[in-house]
C-alpha cells in the first residue's frame, strides 16, 4: 500500500512517498481504508525530532474511511462502515491504518470523509482544554494562541457554547488575524504589546484561560496576561522557546499553569477520551462546529507541513488517498 515515511528527523522534506505493508486488526482494532488522513502540528513536531518517536514511522494521528477488518472483542462497528478514527500509534498517512475500535466512532451520512478526518484531534482537544484542562466556567474570557489553526477555530466555537464571556486570539499577521475573526472571536490580537492590548480590551483585569500552543513570547508573558486565578494551559511548543515558572512565582500571584496532551489522556483516561470524541463527533454533524478543510493529494504532504511549519497555514489541512 502507498505510505508517507519519516526515515530521519528534519525539514519536512524527510517526508518520502513510498510502500508499507498493510496493517492487519488485533484484538480490539481495526483497519481503516483511508480516504483522508487529517494533518497536524504535533506531526510536525514529531517529524522535526522534538519528540522523538522512532524512526522511522509512518505520521498521522487522525484518519476517516471505510473499515476494511474488524478484530476479535470489537463490537459495534463492521466491514463497510464510514468511520473517523484517533490513530495516536502513527499510520494516518497510508492507504490503510489500524486504531483501537475504542477510539473510532461512525460517521454520521451527512459527515463527508475530508470533514470526518478533520475533527478527531482538533475537536477533541479544543473539548479537552476547554472542559478537561481549563474548567471553563460561564462569564469567562479566554485567549487562544494559534486561533486561524485546527484547534484554535474549534476552541472559539466551542468556549463560545459553553459561555465565555469573550474570545480573544493572538496571531501573527493581519490575514489570519482577519480568517479567525470569522469563528466567533471577539478580537485577535497581534504579538507587539500583548500585554497592554490585552489590559485594554479586559479592563486591566486580564483573561481567565489562557491556550498557549505556541509558546515564545506569549508563554514568558503568561503571567502579566491572566486574570486573578487565570488559568494558564500548555498544549504544544510550536515556537520551540518554553519558559519556567517557580512555585513561588505562581503562588504569590494567584495564578497556575496546566497543560493538556491528547496522548496522555487517553494512556490514563481512555473512557474520558472516547466520550471527548464522540462529542466532537456529535457537534461537527450538527453543524455546532464549522471547520474550514483543505486537502492536499497524499504525495503532497510534504507542502502541507511546510505551510504549517511556516505558519502560513490556516484552517485544517488534510491528505487524500484517492
Amino acid at each position: 500500500m502507498r505510505a508517507v515515511h519519516v526515515n530521519a528527523y528534519g525539514p519536512p522534506e524527510v517526508l518520502e512517498p513510498g510502500e508499507a505493508a498493510a496493517p492487519t486488526a488485533g484484538t480490539g482494532e481495526v483497519v481503516i481504508d483511508v480516504e483522508y488522513a487529517g494533518v497536524n502540528f504535533a506531526e510536525v513536531m514529531f517529524r522535526r525530532g522534538q519528540f522523538e518517536i522512532g524512526v522511522p514511522h509512518v505520521p498521522g494521528l487522525e484518519a476517516a474511511g471505510t473499515v476494511r477488518e474488524v478484530g476479535a472483542e470489537v463490537t459495534g462497528l463492521a466491514p463497510g462502515q464510514r468511520v473517523a478514527a484517533l490513530t495516536l500509534a502513527g499510520g494516518g498517512y497510508a492507504e490503510r491504518v489500524v486504531a483501537p475500535a475504542a477510539l473510532t466512532v461512525p460517521l454520521d451520512d451527512s459527515v463527508p470523509s475530508d470533514l470526518g478526518a478533520a475533527f478527531p484531534c482538533n475537536v477533541t482537544v479544543a473539548l479537552g482544554l476547554l472542559r478537561d484542562a481549563a474548567r471553563l466556567q460561564d462569564g469567562e474570557s479566554v485567549l487562544v494562541t494559534g486561533p486561524a489553526g485546527g484547534v484554535g477555530t474549534a476552541a472559539a466555537q466551542i468556549a463560545r457554547r459553553m459561555g465565555a464571556s469573550a474570545v480573544y486570539g493572538v496571531t501573527s499577521s493581519a490575514d489570519k488575524a482577519a480568517y479567525a475573526s470569522d469563528f466567533g472571536y471577539d478580537h485577535v490580537f497581534t504579538y507587539d504589546d500583548l500585554v497592554g492590548q490585552v489590559a485594554e480590551r479586559t479592563g486591566g483585569t486580564g483573561v481567565d484561560v489562557l491556550l498557549d500552543a505556541v509558546g515564545g513570547p506569549v508563554r514568558g508573558e503568561a503571567m502579566d496576561l491572566l486574570a486573578l486565578f487565570g488559568r494558564h494551559i500548555v498544549f504544544g511548543d510550536a515556537a520551540r522557546e518554553d519558559a519556567d515558572f517557580t512555585g513561588v512565582g505562581l503562588w504569590s500571584s494567584s495564578r497556575s499553569v496546566g497543560g493538556y496532551n491528547l496522548g496522555a489522556m487517553v494512556g490514563a483516561r481512555p473512557d474520558l477520551a472516547r466520550r471527548r470524541l464522540l462529542e466532537a463527533a456529535g457537534l461537527v454533524s450538527e453543524g455546532a462546529v464549522r471547520i474550514d478543510v483543505t486537502a492536499f493529494p497524499l504525495a503532497e504532504a510534504v507542502k502541507a507541513h511546510e505551510l504549517l511549519e511556516t505558519r502560513r497555514s490556516t484552517g485544517k489541512y488534510v491528505l487524500s488517498t484517492r
